[in-house]
């Protein structure tokens, strides 16, 4: 999860931070927060959401439709660590609703396989080592939001996710390829953590990624590849980033939007970025998922 501030609203996993009253900072501007979170300033600007046709590993409810975001926000420069949301945990004594339910979470075995909804698999033990510089993982939408609200009244100031079309603003920072880099997958290796030759030389058995090591088998600490133009790092991959929007497969429209939030309703929740197990196409800065929230 990334938190963001706008105007002040801080995008967890993206959460964002409204500044209204204040004057707006330079883009690649930063602050730190209470609880160790860099917040990089994202200005205000227009894009192309969505993708182009002849974009190899493309969806067809990837309608390219330009965009306007018309309010600046600062944006986690960093996915939320462990360490921070372990402050969240300690000073509420809040339980995931992994934990909760005793349903758990997703987590992998010693196989290298992917198992669905596990009690052993929470945020604290997602089946691969963490430190407190990792990446949380195992966390919910409503763990999201709940990490936000606390985040808000400890601060006094708003910090919430990110719309779908601010994470994407944000991780394109002025591109129009397939990745901030670039077109070429074999980029990733520098740029974000996904499947790799890391991850095949452990699992044999996996057949997808690129060609390169990114030096990565699970998710790596934050911050360890390179920043896109707007200083924000892991936009393509080490974790899935949970989004504010509902998720339907074919919303997008043809028309122009300004500041779009996404359908009214839905069952499933917009998530982006892709992850350390994720194949390239699932990287790309359009690419979309909804998942269960």
């Amino acid at each position: 999860m990334r938190l963001a501030v706008s105007s002040l609203v801080l995008l967890v996993a993206c959460l964002i931070y409204d500044l209204q009253l204040q004057a707006a900072p330079e883009s690649g501007g930063s602050i730190k927060n209470s609880v160790g979170m860099k917040l990089v300033y994202i200005p205000p600007g227009k894009f192309l959401m969505g993708s182009a046709e002849n974009e190899p590993g493309r969806e067809s409810q990837e309608v390219q439709h330009a965009v306007e975001i018309t309010k600046g926000f600062y944006l986690g420069k960093h996915e939320v660590t462990v360490g921070q949301f372990k402050q969240f945990v300690m000073d509420t004594n809040y339980q995931t609703d992994g934990e909760r339910d005793g349903k758990g979470a997703y987590g992998i075995n010693e196989a290298g396989k992917i198992e669905e909804m596990h009690a052993k698999f929470t945020w604290k033990s997602p089946g691969f080592e963490q430190t407190d510089d990792h990446p949380v993982v195992d966390v919910s939408w409503n763990d999201a939001k709940a990490f936000s609200k606390w985040l808000s009244e400890k601060e006094e100031k708003t910090y919430r996710l990110p719309t779908e079309a601010e994470w994407e603003y944000a991780c394109r920072a002025g591109t129009k390829t397939a990745y901030a880099h670039g077109e070429a997958p074999e980029g990733l290796a520098t740029m974000g953590n996904g499947a790799d030759a890391t991850a095949r030389a452990k699992y044999p058995g996996w057949s997808i990624g690129i060609k390169a090591k990114d030096g990565y088998t699970f998710t790596a600490p934050v911050g360890q590849f390179k920043a896109n133009a707007f200083g924000l790092h892991d936009m393509h991959g080490n974790v899935w980033e949970w989004c504010e929007d509902w998720y339907e497969p074919n919303s997008y429209p043809k028309e122009n939007q300004i500041d779009p939030t996404g359908p009214t309703t839905g069952k499933a929740k917009v998530q982006r970025g892709g992850g350390w197990s994720s194949d390239a196409k699932r990287l790309r800065s359009a690419a979309r998922v909804g998942r269960d929230h």
